[in-house]
């Protein structure tokens, strides 16, 4: 990974706050109840929600690279 300037890993900072406070107000009460269970939530919720959109735009963005370079 290169290296991220200061104000953008703010905004990274900024943007995964944002996201653990909407995926905290939709977590059942009773996974939250210990550090295993809240580690267990944390993981699938990841796993199905943010994951899945991290790997299609890098999907997207390495697809159209490959493209533009075989059209050449």
């Amino acid at each position: 990974m290169l290296p991220i300037p200061p104000e953008e890993e703010a905004l990274v900072d900024e943007y995964t706050t944002k996201v653990a406070r909407l995926m905290y107000k939709y977590t059942e009460p009773e996974k939250l109840k210990d550090f295993e269970s809240i580690e267990v939530e944390v993981r699938n919720q990841i796993v199905e929600l943010v994951a899945p959109k991290i790997g299609e735009f890098f999907f997207q963005k390495g697809e159209k690279s490959v493209q533009g370079t075989s059209e050449k």
